[in-house]
C-alpha cells in the first residue's frame, strides 16, 4: 500500500497534474476571460463570437478531460469558418448570405455558408450548451457574466 501511494501520485503529476489542479486552471482561466466572454454574448456583432477564439482556445487547452472532447465540437467549425472567411478576405461582421459582397465567387460562398452551418449545427450547440453547464457546475461561475 505504501508504493502504492508515491506511485499514483508520481503518476498524476507525469500526466500533466491530478484533476483538481486541471479543474482549478480551468476556472482560473474562465474568470481570466469573463470579461472578455461577456462582450461577446453580449455583441449584436455577428463576427463577434470569432474574435473569441484566441479565449476559447486557451480554455479548451485547460479543459479538464470530461469537457475537452466538447470543446473540440465547438471549436471546429468556428475554426473553419475563421479560416473560410480570411480565405477569401470576407469580414464576418458585415457578410450576409443574401447579400454577399461584389467579386465572391459561388464556391467561396458555399465554402462560407457550410462553415456557418456547421457553426449553427445541433451538434455544436449542444456542446456549447454542454461546456456552459460544465463550467457553471465546475467553477461556480457562468463562462459569460
Amino acid at each position: 500500500m505504501r508504493l502504492l501511494v508515491p506511485a499514483l501520485l508520481v503518476a498524476c503529476l507525469a500526466a500533466g497534474g491530478c484533476s483538481g489542479d486541471r479543474e482549478q486552471d480551468y476556472c482560473e482561466a474562465v474568470e481570466e476571460h469573463q470579461a472578455e466572454l461577456s462582450e461577446v454574448a453580449s455583441s449584436d456583432d455577428p463576427g463577434a463570437v470569432l474574435e473569441a477564439l484566441d479565449a476559447y482556445d486557451d480554455l479548451a487547452d485547460r479543459a479538464p478531460r470530461g469537457i475537452a472532447d466538447d470543446w473540440s465540437t465547438v471549436l471546429r467549425p468556428l475554426h473553419r469558418l475563421d479560416r473560410a472567411l480570411a480565405e477569401h478576405d470576407v469580414d464576418p461582421s458585415t457578410y450576409a448570405a443574401q447579400d454577399p459582397p461584389p467579386g465572391l465567387s459561388g464556391d467561396a460562398r458555399a465554402e462560407i455558408e457550410a462553415a456557418a452551418r456547421a457553426v449553427g449545427s445541433a451538434r455544436t450547440v449542444e456542446a456549447m450548451a454542454e461546456v456552459e453547464q460544465h463550467t457553471l457546475d465546475v467553477c461556480g461561475t457562468p463562462l459569460s457574466g
